[in-house]
């Protein structure tokens, strides 16, 4: 035995958790009184944050400072002209959380007939907006997004809190609250500045192409 022993089995552990991470670390990591709850936490995160990573070195261009921009959103989702409402992916945290936005413009075709001289945005199309982000959302959670479809099975508790009009922009913020193998439950909030303008609760699930 050593003198040392409880330090070198602390190391030990340390190493052994940050092996779950998966991939090789070029770091310098100090750990004061560490135990394996402490251990895991830290991987969670560091692991989230590679994956991330990993996910905007995919499908978005380098140097450029949304997450996600239109050309990375086309990648993964199906959706196209006119019906594509997600404009930029700002955040994204696998299997928890994903930020988006919509730049609401006068030049939207719906403008058109709803309503003549009172243009807002229908609030079936913001909760189509909300629902394609919560969709990148789910995507990332499953192999080959690309290769896939988002159906959605419910909507609770809608609430529409103001319109939308042409100039708004609207930022999408859903919540990942259950996950089991292709199906999932997300709560989300639309916002245009600080003012929730819509809230839901939805259900979805994944298919093949």
């Amino acid at each position: 035995r050593f003198p040392n022993e409880p330090v070198r089995h602390k190391a030990l552990d340390l190493i052994g958790d940050l092996f779950l991470i998966g991939v090789p670390i070029k770091g310098h990591i100090l750990a004061a009184r560490s135990g394996h709850k402490a251990n895991v936490e830290l991987v969670k995160k560091i692991r989230a944050f590679y994956e991330k990573k990993q996910l905007a070195k995919k499908y978005q261009k380098a140097n450029l400072e949304p997450f996600l921009d239109i050309e990375g959103i086309m990648k993964i989702m199906p959706h196209r002209y006119p019906f594509l409402l997600i404009d930029r992916v700002l955040d994204l945290e696998p299997e928890k959380r994903v930020v988006a936005i919509k730049n609401v413009t006068f030049n939207e075709p719906f403008f058109t007939g709803h309503f003549p001289g009172h243009p807002i945005m229908p609030g079936v199309l913001i909760i189509e907006a909300m629902a394609q982000a919560g969709g990148i959302l789910l995507l990332k959670a499953v192999q080959e997004p690309e290769t896939k479809l988002v159906y959605f099975m419910s909507l609770d508790n809608v609430k529409f809190r103001r319109p939308v009009r042409p100039g708004d922009t609207l930022r999408f913020e859903l919540d990942m609250v259950a996950f089991r193998r292709s199906a999932c439950k997300m709560k989300g909030k639309a916002f245009v500045e600080d003012a929730v303008v819509v809230e839901a609760e939805m259900m979805a699930m994944v298919v093949d192409r």
